[in-house]
């Protein structure tokens, strides 16, 4: 049976990097019908729609959402997914140009015990020395997720072979219809920068089969300084990073157990010392006490997510 896809992409004041992004998936190589969904963030003119056609030529079967106002990235995906037909649901950021094979080779690898794939990100612009130690330290996993809260991503494209793992990149990843559905799809929980939203999500699915990581599926991450998820300030992005992060622990790693939530919060502390030395001032520890508490409550107040 031909699957249908449905590529979903929402975005918040990136128009150029959205028609690029746009653009390249209308180059992909395929076989199967295509949808795509934009989700369009903060945006609610009856001219968007007009604007982003007359923008793209050959965009075939699009589907435009302008109808909400700051409705943020968790709710904006859901919000594509039911809009969706397709068997298969694909997840891009805004900012992302993808290589032209990358989508039929994430199609092909969707089975029925392989729920849920995801794809390498090249970042043209970032060169993460240490960041590139760190992974070397940990084993060079890929998609790891510890029992205290830690992800390792090192969702780069030096790999060549596919592999299971816990969590994909959200920037380039894609689930059965049927399992996502079946898991409830985003936590809208997760606010702000949305931090861990599409890790929550990989863990969820998980129960349903396997996740794995497919090198081959490149896409060209440009991480635009501004629009999409970007918080207002630095300070900003930490309260997120320690909220979203807490509230992801305490719900999917039992972060009700005394010795784990011990280390996740010793793992925060840790974090935030380090911002604090690099930054020389001492907002990250007040803006890490005020997340983790925030995160912890959120949970508190829906621990089923």
């Amino acid at each position: 049976m031909t699957k249908k896809i449905s590529v979903i992409i929402p975005s918040l004041g990136r128009w150029n990097r959205l028609i690029q992004c746009i653009e390249s998936i209308l180059k992909q190589k395929r076989e199967y019908p295509l949808e795509i969904i934009v989700i369009l963030d903060g945006v609610s003119s009856i001219e968007a729609e007009g604007r982003l056609r007359s923008a793209i030529s050959g965009a075939g079967d699009m589907i435009i959402d302008a109808s909400l106002n700051r409705r943020g990235s968790p709710r904006a995906k859901n919000d594509g997914a039911r809009l969706s037909t397709g068997d298969v649901l694909v997840f891009v950021d805004d900012d992302i140009t993808a290589e032209a094979e990358w989508l039929s080779t994430i199609v092909e690898s969707i089975s029925d015990d392989v729920v849920g794939v995801g794809g390498a990100e090249r970042k043209p612009q970032r060169i993460d020395i240490f960041r590139n130690i760190w992974f070397r330290v940990n084993g060079n996993v890929t998609g790891k997720v510890g029992f205290t809260g830690q992800v390792i991503s090192n969702f780069t494209p030096t790999k060549c072979e596919p592999e299971q793992v816990d969590c994909l990149a959200g920037c380039n990843m894609a689930f059965s219809r049927a399992a996502f559905e079946n898991c409830n799809g985003f936590d809208e929980c997760y606010g702000g920068n949305a931090y861990r939203e599409e890790t929550d999500l990989c863990l969820r699915i998980s129960r349903f089969g396997k996740l794995i990581f497919l090198p081959k599926a490149v896409v060209f991450h440009h991480e635009e300084p501004s629009g999409g998820n970007t918080p207002n300030s630095i300070r900003d992005w930490h309260y997120w990073y320690h909220r979203n992060n807490t509230y992801f622990f305490m719900k999917n790693l039992n972060g009700h157990r005394l010795s784990r939530i011990s280390l996740h919060i010793l793992n925060e502390i840790l974090l935030a010392v380090v911002r604090m030395i690099a930054g020389r001032t001492m907002s990250p520890i007040s803006t890490m006490y005020r997340g983790f508490k925030d995160g912890k409550a959120v949970y508190n107040r829906d621990p089923v997510g």
